[in-house]
Order: structure tokens, then sequence, then C-alpha cells
């Protein structure tokens, strides 16, 4: 069964959200995963199948997804854009910028729009400034503002030799908030990387296959127990490599409303198909450990960070073993979550892992330990970081 997903709106503008919301559609295949040559063009048969009892008007479109540090699924970041999200309190008069690389295509220039939220008190409103990021862009002045009371612009403070212009987007504010959220979107697929984050998180999907995707529906409707075939057109770059991913959405066009702490919310259920796009030949699995904590003594708990620095998904086991100073192993044990005993990460991700050791026994004795935290994706070697602690 595909992804189920609600989209939850505050006003204007969605949040995803990830639990179940009662629509009763569902993808065939659950999931897509093809290898196809750069440069042509493929065609895949999918199904939509209500199974319930209700007649369902669904729009179907192409989007982004990501899975955050935690592993879950993230379907807020914007197609062919960036997100930033900053949690934390923005005096009146703070100036705050932002700044990001994109790389430009053969044209030289491309289009952008964006919007912002602040959380508390709520204002959205679209981003002013220069609305399209290219060499005749760098330097050029705006009067215009997003908000009388927040206003953020966007400018372009250069363009180097290889094309990659670099991006300021200047927070202005006249009263107090609390917390912010930035979408850019631009006209199409284009690299996007973090300079200053102003503190705040940084989303992208800069291994997006949207762009590539065409439907053969716009929209369906389906009465109970019918399905309908959905033909999904893949045409894929010449200069293509390693895996890109997307997902396929088919969104209720029913509206549900609501309330959760005193807030209006409208709901959207939907339903997606995880869809991966490989280049036979060219895929890289590689990643590294970049961080080990011991977390807690009883029970025996650790914080890992592993980042995936390869070019393809990576389906990953992990092993703690912990060894005293004559090299006994005195306490070894696997990641588990839901029931699995692996998890996947997504090309340029990072994953933080809350290891715990399953066993009752009570904490170990004083002394000195090392532990040693083995990943395991199919690699030619596994990879392992190494962590000495003292119990006193």
């Amino acid at each position: 069964m595909g992804q189920r997903i609600c989209q939850w709106a505050l006003a204007v503008g969605l949040v995803a959200s990830f639990s179940f919301c009662g629509l009763a559609v569902r993808w065939s295949p659950g999931e897509l995963d093809v290898a196809q040559e750069p440069g042509v063009e493929g065609t895949y048969r999918l199904r939509l199948q209500n199974d319930g009892d209700d007649v369902a008007q669904l729009r179907l479109y192409v989007a982004d997804w990501l899975r955050d540090e935690n592993g879950v699924n993230d379907f807020g970041v914007p197609t062919n854009g960036a997100r930033w999200i900053i949690e934390r309190s923005f005096p009146a008069g703070e100036p705050v910028t932002i700044r990001y690389k994109v790389r430009l295509p053969s044209s030289g220039s491309i289009g952008v729009r964006g919007t912002f939220r602040t959380w508390s008190p709520q204002e959205i409103d679209a981003i002013g400034g220069v609305s399209d990021v290219g060499v005749d862009s760098v330097g050029e002045a705006s009067t215009a503002v997003s908000s009388a009371l927040v206003s953020i612009r966007r400018s372009v403070e250069g363009v180097d030799e290889a094309g990659i212009a670099t991006v300021a987007l200047a927070v202005r504010t006249a009263v107090p908030f609390d917390g912010l959220t930035i979408e850019e979107v631009y006209d199409a697929n284009v690299e996007i990387t973090s300079l200053d984050a102003a503190e705040g998180r940084f989303d992208t999907v800069n291994r997006s296959c949207a762009d590539w995707v065409t439907l053969s529906h716009e929209s369906v409707r389906l009465d109970p127990d019918e399905s309908v075939e959905i033909t999904m057109t893949l045409a894929t770059p010449a200069a293509y490599s390693g895996m890109h991913w997307c997902i396929l959405i088919a969104e209720s066009e029913d509206v549900v409303v609501g309330e959760i702490g005193g807030a209006r919310i409208v709901t959207r259920p939907s339903v997606g198909l995880k869809v991966f796009a490989s280049a036979p030949g060219t895929l890289e699995g590689s990643g590294t450990v970049t961080a080990i904590d011991v977390a807690a003594l009883d029970p025996l708990t650790f914080e890992v960070a592993f980042a995936n620095t390869g070019n393809a998904q990576l389906v990953v086991t992990t092993e703690v073993q912990v060894v005293d100073r004559t090299g006994e192993v005195v306490r070894a044990f696997l990641f588990t979550e839901y029931g699995r005993d692996y998890f996947r990460i997504l090309p340029g991700s990072e994953r933080t892992l809350i290891v715990a050791d399953p066993a009752i026994g009570g904490a170990l004795p004083a002394g000195i330990y090392q532990a040693i935290i083995t990943f395991d994706f199919g690699g030619d070697a596994l990879i392992a970081g190494a962590k000495a602690f003292r119990i006193e």
C-alpha cells in the first residue's frame, strides 16, 4: 500500500502530517524502483484502487519528499525549491540574512518565487525583491516589501564563472515574533545549497526526478471498488547518474474542517507512491559515522549519527559491541525500530539513531569500556566507529 498522507492547512499554506486520514485509496504497486538509462523515455503502468464505500474525487500530481534525521518521511519540502525552518524568537528590529547558492541553468537565469510564514503571531506573505536569478540581477535594488510589519527581500549578490549564483534573503521585522518558515520555489529543478541558514534547518531535494515525470491523468473520479490505470512517463536526462526520487500524490478534493488546540485546521487526505529512478551501473554506496555519544547507562544507550555519502539509497543494519579492558565482548545488540532491524537512508542525508541495549541486566559494573558500532549496507567493507567511556 502507498504512503498515506494528511495535508494540514492553517489559514493559508500546507504543512505535512503523516497520520492515517481515512482515504481508502491505494496505489499499485506501493512503491516503484526503476533502473532506466540516461536520455531515454520510459512508460510505466500504475493503478489507483478505491477500496472505500464512498466516491473518491482525486487530484494527481508529482512532488518532492525527504526523510528527516529521525527517519520520518517529510512531504513538506517544496518541489523545485528549498525550505528553511527557524525555531527561535525574532526581536523587533533584528536584521537576519539567509544565504544560499543555486546552480543556474544553461540559459543563465531562472525565475523564482517565495513565501514565508511567521508562527506566532501568524503572518503569511510573499517574498519581495528580485524574481529572476541571473547575472543581470546582481546588485539589483528593489524598494518593494512583503509586509508592513515583517518583510523578506530577495537579492542576488553575485554569479561566479561556473554559473553558481549567491542569493540573499533579508528578513526585517518591526514587531517581535516566534518561529519562521520560508519556502523558495524555482521554475525548474536546480541544485540549491545552503550557505547560512540563520541557525535554522535547511531542506531541499537535489536529487529530485519530479521534473522528469508526466502523468496521464491530472484528476480521476473513482466509485467504490473501482480502479483506474495511470500511466507514468519518465524522461531521464542525458547526464544523470546515481539515484533520484519523487512521489506521486493522489489527493482528495474533499476538505475536512476540524480543530486542534483551538486552531481551525483544514485536512486533505492523500496517498502517495514513492518513485526511485537509478542510472544502471552508476550507483555508489558509501557512508560515514559522524558522531557517537553515550546517552544513558541503564539501559545502555548510544546516540549515533550516520551520513550517506554515496549516490544511492542505503539499507543499513547497525550493531553495537561493548568490550571491556581485556577485549571481552560484554554487551552486543542491534538497532531496531518499528519491528525492523534495519533503516533506509537517502543519498546526502544524515540519520540520528538511538541504539539501546534490550537486555534486562542492569548497568555495567564500574570500569573502562569501548563501544564499537558497525554499519552494514552490503558494501565491500563495514563502516565502523568507536567510543571509549568510563563507568564509575
